[in-house]
């Protein structure tokens, strides 16, 4: 018992949460309902309906029957009622004073069941007396139809079960399946996937549901990317602020740092001469040395106080042409003293000329600092070669230096401010690591491209340089 409760729930439940189901009930049990009602009424009508029928048509025969007959003599009537009552099915009773004559045969059974009868009068031509005419129909045919209809009730009924069922079945996949379809694909959508396509491509509601769900799936998606893509600008935004403001801080503690150490000498140097102690009593000797701290701290903020004004600049009002192949010579006329010094020898290899759109000023400043670079920290005796070749973005200038060689693992970070891969930022083997942290903010402004790599021979500086447009 408790299984079979179990079962009627787990039933209710399943037919609850199908539409298919509820469809398929409904629409079986509308048809069943209206079906059996329809054939209740005929089985109340039909038999009364023809019962009248059959009344009226008769009277109307008995009628032109009594038209014929007092057309005709009485021996001549008798053939004309015989044939009355074959196709009339019916049994007529002729009758005088003298005399009954009857046609057709009526079994007592049959007029116990039930029978239509009228009565009228007639005359005939060769005779003046009036004979009473009965005609009797049998009415046994209703309800042989009233007794067929009961009897094929039970195939009637199980037609009705048959043809409700296939009925609603095909209802419940016509409308169901594209409704199961839409909230299958809804399920999809409130998981943000919008991997799909309602196939569903017919004119009714069901159809404007489906292409307005395309539509907005469409829109979604559209919309979902465009939100991705500014999703992960803004990451990358945030990423960049953040490499920024690590930059930024690290720049000042480098800055700090740089400062600190020349400005301790400074002020210890000027307190022992101020205080007379010992050897800082020769004044001749340790001033030199402080003005030269001084000169150094000069140096590093004007180099600060440049880079501060390049980054906050506006380019484009300050852009010439200019020749590359003039200002890279110019740069080797003014480094020309110390590659001497070194015995190092520059090799200039621009074979055309090419015309660029830059800031006159930084761009000297640039080529004078990769140029300078290449000439201090190559070995005596060795070569710069400067040289134009072919690269992805076009064109690029290439200052390689022989004898020469930066760790692997400093590669990445030349262009840090205060950056040195010499750890022991000695003055004489090098500036102060703010160098080429100028260049790439003086590339960065002109949007061109470079990198450091080592060579065969040495190391070499790629510049993307942006050609006149």
């Amino acid at each position: 018992m408790k299984r079979s409760e179990g079962w009627d729930i787990e039933l209710r439940k399943k037919i609850k949460n199908s539409l298919s189901a509820k469809v398929f009930l409904w629409v079986f049990s509308a048809l069943t309902i209206c079906s059996m009602l329809i054939y209740g009424i005929v089985l109340t009508v039909l038999p009364k309906q023809y019962q009248l029928t059959s009344d009226e048509q008769l009277n109307k025969n008995v009628e032109v029957l009594v038209m014929k007959l007092q057309d005709m003599r009485y021996e001549d009537a008798v053939n004309e009622i015989y044939n009355f009552c074959i196709q009339n099915n019916s049994a007529v009773m002729l009758s005088d004073e003298n005399r009954v004559l009857r046609f057709g045969e009526i079994k007592v059974e049959e007029l116990m069941v039930a029978t239509s009868s009228i009565a009228t009068t007639v005359t005939f031509l060769d005779s003046k007396s009036e004979y009473a005419l009965v005609v009797s129909s049998l009415s046994q045919t209703a309800d042989v139809i009233l007794s067929i209809m009961f009897h094929l009730l039970p195939v009637v009924f199980a037609i009705i079960l048959l043809l409700s069922s296939l009925s609603a079945y095909i209802c419940s996949k016509v409308i169901a399946r594209p409704i199961a379809k839409i909230s299958e694909i809804s399920k999809r959508m409130t998981s943000m996937d919008m991997t799909w396509k309602c196939d569903i491509e017919t004119g009714d509601e069901i159809g404007v549901l489906a292409s307005s769900l395309n539509t907005m799936a469409s829109r979604l998606q559209v919309t979902m990317e465009e939100l991705t893509d500014a999703n992960n600008q803004l990451m990358e935004d945030v990423e960049m602020f953040k490499a920024l403001e690590e930059q930024r801080r690290n720049f000042f503690a480098a800055v700090s740092h740089e400062l600190k150490t020349p400005l301790t000498i400074l002020k210890g140097q000027i307190e022992n001469m101020i205080l007379g102690y010992g050897d800082y009593q020769n004044h001749k000797k340790y001033l030199p040395e402080a003005l030269k701290a001084t000169e150094d701290i000069e140096y590093l903020v004007r180099e600060i106080i440049s880079i501060s004004k390049m980054e906050s600049m506006d380019l484009e009002d300050t852009l010439q042409e200019v020749s590359l192949k003039q200002t890279v010579n110019d740069t080797i006329q003014a480094i020309l003293p110390l590659a001497q010094d070194k015995d190092i020898q520059i090799h200039q290899n621009i074979a055309t000329d090419m015309v660029l759109s830059v800031n006159p000023n930084l761009w000297g400043k640039t080529l004078s600092n990769i140029i300078g670079n290449a000439v201090r920290h190559s070995p005596c005796s060795e070569n710069v070669f400067i040289s134009v070749q072919s690269c992805e973005n076009g064109k690029a200038l290439v200052i390689e230096n022989t004898g020469a060689s930066i760790p692997e693992a400093d590669l990445p970070h030349m262009f840090t401010p205060f950056y040195r891969a010499d750890k022991s930022r000695n003055k004489s083997t090098g500036g102060n690591g703010l160098g080429l942290y100028i260049v790439k903010t003086i590339l960065n402004l002109h949007g061109m491209g470079y990198c450091i790599k080592n060579t065969e021979q040495g190391v070499a500086f790629f510049l993307c340089l942006k050609m006149k447009a």
